[in-house]
């Protein structure tokens, strides 16, 4: 083969490709293509395979020789199998770096935009919008008028799109004046719109009118929305208050020295130390122990011996008193405190003293002992209409010397403008005193001893009487029962004194009653019950049972009817009535009736239920019982006091029924 001729068929094939199709199985792999890098022209006849179209075995083999000498010239030096893992970790390598490029690309944006999300936000909002502060007092004056500033300033770094704020003060605080007005009372401020670092100053002034040595609050809350959210925020501020000190001062004049039966005045001033004038104030007065105010006074004590009384409005630097005309009850003695407070009335009603002012009076020794006693006791009480008090005096002269022309009388008083509810056509008494009007005298005419009763002589009279069974509610007003004494001399000389013991009180509860009826017909004679009458052994008959509550006094609470069958008795089931509950405990045989109120304008209530007797033996020849003792229990919502009262057993006599009368004995069939 020529020259050219060699050249053409080299140039046949590309310069930078080899197509061996050898298998190398040392290597564990097939190379189909080879990529070789171009040689220079210098050398590209001594370096480039030749590949000749030779036919035979001996052409081929030296076809193969010329390409293993290609690539042992290539990759000489360099291991078939460790070329292979070269080329894996290259790839893999590719794909690390890729991905590490990526999650930096990422890690670096996540920080950036926080960075600028923390650097730009602290421009606007940043979870606090107002700032607010109290100014004013911490310690107040009761009666003194104070005043209140509050700021508040806008610490966003936004605009605010609406502003509120609310003031809460105490319900004993009385305002003077607000500046500026508020949008809605009580104190409510719709500012609006608010400008970055926007702020203003709310004024309130008053007087608090609340209890010495007490505490309370101011207290602001602010609603603010920022421009760049859709909701509201709040905001709160307190100012804690106490109340240390009063414009209004009290003080007491009392006797330096009191004997038990003159009659004294306790006196108590009140002065205003403020600069305006002070209305709508109050005094209550707590009463030394055993002092009885005059019959004339137009004041009242309660049964804590505590006197209220309102005052008119006080000018500034003046005062307005109190006086309390009265004497010592027998047996008072030793220094005896007594105290008044001054104050207002808050909303509620309850009772704020803005001053307290204490005193003492000395009371010494008195002439006459007397002691009274009723129903056994020297307490107040309470009783019924219709029941009997029994009352006993006694008196003894501890002076050391004679007392002459001694007069006792037995005072009953009633709270209410009508005399007092007792039935004096029943009185018992036997030193039989002389009654006008509500009052019992005895004298030396009665009892020859009270012409002059010696040192340590004594006496003794008791008397009883019952109050009337019936009372309004115009007549049921407490009832004061107290003795009177008077001293004509002592020792000859005359002192004219007059002593009085401290009243028992005595209130009337509701008259409040239950009645328990059995009946086999109605009021108009039509039949209610069933079965044999007379009732027969082994037969059952049914009687109607009536509970009937009256009363005229009081409104009553908690009302509770019970009684329990016997054992010959069944609970039929059928009932009917007015209010409550009406239930029956089959295990415990009981019977209840429960009412939660029964008002004061309501006078009668009626439950009725069906119980069957079905007798034995053991009962023929006599009444049998249809139905246990009843009891009713209450509470006296006036007197705030429980009461129990009862209704005696039923049996089958049935005596306000007429048609079952004389026909409840029990018969055999």
């Amino acid at each position: 083969m020529s020259r050219s001729k060699r050249k053409q068929q080299g140039q046949s094939t590309p310069k930078n490709t080899v197509d061996a199709g050898l298998q190398q199985k040392e290597a564990g792999f097939i190379i189909k293509k080879i990529e070789v890098a171009p040689l220079s022209s210098d050398n590209i006849e001594e370096k480039k395979p030749q590949v000749m179209e030779e036919k035979g075995s001996g052409k081929l083999k030296n076809q193969k020789d010329d390409i293993q000498r290609s690539l042992t010239a290539i990759y000489e030096g360099q291991p078939s199998k460790e070329w292979l893992n070269t080329l894996d970790r290259g790839r893999q390598k590719t794909w690390v770096i890729v991905l590490s490029v990526f999650a930096s690309l990422v890690f670096f944006v996540g920080v950036a935009a926080w960075v600028g999300f923390w650097w730009f936000g602290n421009a606007g909002f940043a979870g606090r919008g107002i700032e607010i502060q109290i100014e004013g007092p911490d310690r107040i004056t009761i009666g003194q008028e104070v005043s209140y500033f509050i700021n508040w300033y806008n610490v966003a770094r936004e605009p605010l799109a609406s502003t509120e704020f609310r003031i809460n003060v105490p319900s004993d605080f009385v305002m003077t004046s607000v500046d500026p007005s508020p949008t809605n009372e009580p104190l409510v401020f719709r500012l609006g719109a608010q400008p970055i670092e926007g702020r203003g100053t709310m004024k309130i002034s008053g007087i608090f009118t609340g209890a010495m040595g007490t505490k309370s609050s101011v207290q602001v809350i602010a609603m603010y929305r920022p421009a760049s959210f859709n909701s509201d925020f709040e905001q709160l501020s307190t100012k804690e208050i106490a109340y240390g000190e009063s414009v209004l001062q009290g003080a007491f004049d009392l006797p330096s020295k009191v004997v038990p039966g003159d009659i004294v005045t306790l006196k108590y001033r009140v002065t205003n130390t403020a600069s305006r004038t002070i209305d709508g104030l109050r005094t209550r007065i707590e009463l030394p122990a055993g002092f009885v105010l005059s019959g004339d006074s137009q004041m009242r004590a309660d049964d804590q011996r505590m006197v209220t009384v309102p005052l008119p409005p006080i000018e500034s630097g003046t005062s307005t008193s109190i006086e309390m005309k009265g004497s010592f009850a027998v047996k008072s003695g030793g220094d005896l405190s007594m105290m008044a407070e001054t104050g207002f009335v808050l909303a509620n009603d309850t009772f704020a003293p803005a001053v307290k002012t204490e005193g003492v009076v000395s009371v010494l020794a008195g002439d006459l002992d007397i002691d009274l006693v009723i129903n056994g006791s020297q307490d107040d009480r309470n009783v019924n209409v219709g029941e009997w008090q029994r009352i006993a005096l006694s008196y003894t002269n501890v002076s050391g010397e004679p007392l002459q022309d001694v007069e006792l009388s037995l005072l009953f008083h009633s709270q209410s403008s009508s005399s007092v509810p007792f039935d004096w056509s029943k009185i018992e008494d036997t030193s039989e005193g002389i009654r006008k009007g509500d009052v019992i005298r005895y004298t030396k005419k009665e009892i020859e001893g009270l012409a002059e009763l010696k040192p340590n002589a004594d006496g003794f009279i008791e008397v009883s009487i019952p109050l009337i069974p019936s009372v309004s509610t115009s007549t049921d007003a407490p009832i004061e029962v107290a003795i009177e004494a008077k001293i004509g001399s002592v020792g000859g000389d005359k002192v004219n004194r007059t002593v009085t013991t401290r009243p028992i009180v005595l209130r009337i509860q509701s008259d409040a009653k239950l009645a328990s009826i059995a009946r086999y017909t109605s009021e108009e004679g039509a039949p209610i019950g069933s079965g044999p009458l007379p009732p027969v052994v082994g037969s059952s008959t049914t009687y109607r049972v009536e509970w009937k509550v009256q009363k005229t006094l009081h409104s009553l609470d908690r009302l509770t009817m019970t009684a329990t069958l016997p054992g010959a008795v069944l609970w039929s089931g059928k009932r009917d009535l007015d209010a409550g509950e009406l239930s029956y405990d089959e295990a415990k045989k009981l019977v209840t009736w429960t009412v939660n109120t029964m008002p004061e304008d309501v006078s009668e209530l009626v439950a009725s239920f069906d119980v069957t007797l079905r007798p034995s033996e053991a009962d023929v020849g006599r009444f049998a019982q249809v139905l246990g003792e009843s009891r009713f229990e209450f509470r006296d919502e006036k007197l705030g006091v429980s009461v129990l009262r009862t209704a005696p057993a039923l049996t089958t006599d049935l005596q306000d029924d007429a048609l079952a009368q004389r026909k409840g004995v029990v018969k055999r069939p």
